[in-house]
């Protein structure tokens, strides 16, 4: 775990390599495309705004180019038009920065345009990241790339106003579950105190984030709670959204952020499921998994070809609901009988 050594500046990160690295190609490169997953959520959004702030405060020019649109619950967010949903890309790109991303295919369409870009730096905390930029900085310990973004305004000597704050206080909120999460360190805590020195209303936040539903989205979450299952003697318990129950609720699956985590809070559920089916291709499944203890989540994910962290990751998986969910649950099985 990175740590903290007293200065007359704060509380700073100790400098590594790969940070030296970034640094210098920033300075030496003058246009950006600054992009994330798809399905965007708290820390891949503050990520990136926090980065595109840093950016400007350099002079460089830059476009946020993401493959999905902002969730509502985002939209309050300062800047948030800077999030382009479509580029027309007239300008040659130096450097494209790619936040919060364990492989390039999670970028969805953004893919393509990144093939064309020359250089790529890979910024993430994903354990199951798999090394695809020319120059690579990956914490796994780390709670968010929020997180990582603060550490490059340190070494930058760049000042943190309360616009930036409030997208890095975002990352490290929602990747850390509100600081309930095991990848919540001293280290986070430490940042966070700073950034609420910024002028940031923590009240303000979480009543936008999570206290900012529709009628349809509360509906939504009804289905998913009274259809819940649990299975293996109550150490699997799963749970999913079908393209009906979009339709019947007119809900998005942004609304179903965190549904996955109401499965896990259940005594005595090791690995909670969540199987989210896709509202334009038949026959394609979203699987968000979570678990308590040593369950191992990634490893699952990642035989599907998905990954993320040891307790949070997900995938994607072709066939019918009953195919989809035997697979995945014989495959928690497996993994819980290790």
């Amino acid at each position: 775990m990175l740590g903290f050594h007293n200065s007359t500046e704060g509380k700073i990160f100790h400098s590594t390599k790969e940070i030296k690295k970034i640094i210098k190609v920033i300075k030496k490169s003058n246009n950006f495309l600054i992009t994330s997953h798809i399905n965007l959520e708290g820390d891949s959004l503050g990520s990136q705004l926090a980065m595109a702030n840093l950016l400007r405060r350099l002079g460089k020019n830059f476009v946020v180019f993401d493959a999905d649109r902002v969730p509502t619950h985002y939209q309050f967010l300062p800047d948030i038009d800077l999030v382009q949903h479509e580029v027309d890309i007239k300008k040659k790109i130096d450097v494209a920065i790619v936040l919060d991303c364990p492989n390039m295919s999670r970028t969805g369409r953004v893919e393509e345009a990144l093939k064309k870009i020359g250089y790529i730096i890979n910024i993430d905390h994903h354990v199951s990241n798999e090394i695809y930029g020319d120059l690579n900085w990956v914490e796994k310990d780390v709670s968010s790339v929020g997180e990582m973004v603060y550490q490059l305004y340190k070494e930058l000597n760049c000042e943190i106003t309360k616009e930036t704050a409030l997208y890095l206080y975002i990352s490290i909120l929602t990747d850390t579950g509100s600081f309930n999460y095991s990848n919540t360190s001293s280290v986070t805590h430490e940042i966070v105190s700073e950034l609420l020195e910024c002028g940031i209303e923590p009240y303000d936040v979480s009543r936008n984030i999570y206290e900012n539903k529709t009628i349809g989205d509360i509906k939504l979450l009804g289905r998913v709670l009274s259809d819940m299952k649990v299975v293996e003697n109550g150490r699997i318990a799963y749970s999913v959204v079908r393209r009906r129950h979009f339709n019947l609720t007119k809900t998005q699956p942004a609304s179903c952020e965190n549904f996955v985590n109401f499965a896990r809070s259940i005594k005595g559920v090791i690995v909670a499921v969540f199987f989210r089916e896709n509202i334009k291709k038949m026959g394609l499944f979203h699987v968000s998994f979570r678990s308590v203890k040593n369950a191992d989540v990634n490893k699952i994910a990642s035989f599907f070809g998905g990954g993320g962290h040891k307790n949070a990751s997900g995938c994607t998986v072709h066939g019918s609901f009953k195919e989809v969910k035997r697979r995945i649950l014989r495959r928690v099985k497996d993994e819980l009988d290790r």
